[in-house]
């Protein structure tokens, strides 16, 4: 039968608001008595495009002008132009390619293919709650639009429309769920889940699956595993199983974040290894998506928790997609704290022993797992970072470590033991302020009459004018240094040699008070000779008050007010005697 370009066809049937472009050209051509093949060639069309609704808008306009409708009439809901609709990587993801499926009640009330059974995640019909047929009842054999129009089977010429429906389908998840994919398929700022529209929905389903392979079935809908991914060996496309899989999904973000951490859980303890590497990694790339950001914080939340109690380590796939991840974890394994900061175990126990760390023992999988509390791990290394040896503070300050010994027995820096650690350190920050107070007044020209630092302790040594009395006396503000130098230690300190000799003075009346006269100023103020006055000392046996034993085995003699005026009226008997 010839068609010329300006003829309508004879018999010219409406299409129904929801039938299928493809499944409308098959039944426009079996109602003419054309074939199927016959009428797509006149309209310059591939049999693939035919049958999988990939009609252009010139063709679009060429059905209309053969069947007398308007093309505005025909709309996504027909099939027409999905690709654009829902774009090119979900509309490869969700579209069933040459073959078809069918509601067993919905042809017995009007016979024609439906859009939304083209869908792979829809596999209900949500008006009679049955499960769509997509193979042949009779025979198993997948079932095409050309046998579907004509009603029957092309192996075992069984009619579909004797299709015994299954069983009403009560699983309210899976029915939940499809009802939310049928009646938000064409609506598309309308939400499936919170947060997610149809588009967003699915793309987030067709990543989640990784999260399900093999899982239990959450919706209770069969008592098998999940699966779903048809692209092994052997492996079989199923609506039915896809479907069982997007209600797991749609179960999974239903109570989220409840319902998603159970699926990480089960997720974590049947995958090992490779399988649970390359199946966390396949899952993440939703999170390249701004649109999934709630989904990325609840999943890091997620693995910051199982970091902490100690069951995945550091290098686990979502640390290496965001390092910084590991800065909210709460806990670190003992051996990353050896290795990050050379303690060694003993030494960490220890710490743990005197509260300085607090270590938690867990068994996980069999094996005892020691991990360190974050905060104080924190705590404790800026304590330490803080701390320094008797020779750094030595180096600060600009004296030998003997001298800070002696500023430390003075109480002017407080020595701090960690733990039973027998190595002494001090707090960097009271070095630097006993520094800051001491430090002489910076200027460009010192005075001739100025001593430095160190002069000042050789030439005074005599005197017993030490660090202590300098740090003193600075303190007190008797003594106001200054330094010619940029470096901001005491040993660039200026004296001035008046102040020097003023705070001398000072020094030896508070030393006459506390400790007594030294033998020569008794010799002075008694008027008697050395040996009269050991004389006197020995057979009056009078011993001194305070006795000062030099480092060059020296002795220093101090005497009080009330010793001198004993070896006074000893000495003025002795005379009056003789």
């Amino acid at each position: 039968m010839k068609m010329e370009s300006t003829r309508t066809l004879l018999i010219r049937p409406f299409i129904h608001c929801n039938e299928s472009l493809s499944g409308f050209l098959y039944r426009v051509s079996k109602m003419n008595n054309y074939r199927f093949s016959y009428l797509i060639n006149f309209m310059n069309l591939s049999i693939y495009k035919a049958q999988n609704n990939e009609i252009q808008f010139e063709t679009l306009q060429q059905l209309a002008d053969l069947i007398l409708i308007k093309s505005d009439s025909i709309t996504e809901k027909n099939g027409y132009n999905l690709q654009r609709f829902f774009g090119s990587e979900l509309y490869l993801k969700i579209i069933m390619k040459n073959k078809m499926k069918y509601c067993p009640i919905c042809i017995q009330e009007n016979y024609y293919y439906h859009t939304e059974w083209c869908f792979m995640p829809i596999h209900l019909c949500i008006k009679h709650n049955v499960l769509l047929i997509d193979k042949c009842p009779e025979c198993g054999h997948k079932i095409n639009l050309g046998a579907f129009t004509n009603r029957r089977c092309e192996i075992c010429s069984f009619n579909y429309e004797n299709t015994v429906s299954g069983d009403v389908i009560d699983n309210l998840i899976f029915i939940e769920s499809q009802q939310q994919l049928t009646i938000n398929l064409w609506k598309k700022e309308c939400y499936v889940i919170p947060n997610c529209n149809f588009e967003q929905y699915v793309r987030l389903a067709y990543y989640s699956l990784h999260l399900l392979i093999g899982a239990v079935d959450y919706t209770a809908m069969t008592t098998e595993k999940l699966t779903f991914f048809y692209n092994r060996s052997m492996g079989e496309k199923s609506g039915y199983k896809l479907a069982n899989a997007f209600a797991n999904v749609y179960w999974m973000y239903l109570d989220f974040p409840k319902h998603f951490y159970i699926v990480l859980d089960n997720f974590l303890s049947r995958n090992k290894g490779k399988h649970r590497y390359e199946r966390l990694k396949a899952f993440e790339i939703i999170f390249d998506n701004q649109d999934f950001s709630w989904v990325q914080e609840a999943y890091n939340a997620y693995f910051i928790k199982q970091v902490d109690e100690g069951n995945v380590r550091k290098d686990f796939s979502v640390f290496k997609r965001n390092p910084n991840l590991l800065a909210d974890r709460r806990k670190v394994r003992r051996e990353e704290v050896r290795q990050n900061t050379g303690i060694a175990y003993e030494k960490l126990h220890e710490l743990d022993d005197n509260h300085e760390l607090q270590i938690e023992m867990k068994y996980i999988h069999g094996q005892q797992r020691y991990l360190v509390e974050k905060t104080t791990l924190d705590v404790y290394l800026k304590n330490r970072q803080c701390l320094i040896s008797k020779k750094e503070v030595g180096l600060i300050i600009g004296v030998t470590p003997d001298s800070v010994q002696n500023i430390v027995n003075a109480g002017y820096i407080t020595p701090i033991r960690v733990a039973n650690s027998p190595k002494v350190l001090f707090q960097i920050d009271e070095v630097n302020k006993l520094m800051q107070d001491c430090l002489g007044k910076y200027t460009e020209e010192i005075s001739p009459s100025m001593i430095k630092f160190h002069n000042v302790l050789s030439k005074y040594a005599k005197c017993a004018f030490t660090i202590l009395e300098i740090v003193a006396l600075t303190y007190s503000g008797h003594l106001r240094p200054y330094r010619g130098s940029e470096n901001q230690t005491l040993a660039e300190n200026y004296y001035d040699e008046v102040q020097i000799k003023t705070c001398l003075e000072m020094l030896k009346r508070k030393r006459q008070y506390e400790k007594g006269l030294f033998f020569n100023d008794v010799m002075k103020k008694l008027k008697i000779g050395e040996k009269r006055l050991w004389r006197i000392l020995r057979e009056q046996e009078i011993d001194a008050d305070f006795t000062l034993v030099m480092k060059d085995g020296r002795k220093r003699y101090y005497f009080k007010e009330e010793t001198v005026n004993k070896i006074s009226r000893c000495a003025k008997l002795l005379e009056g005697l003789s």
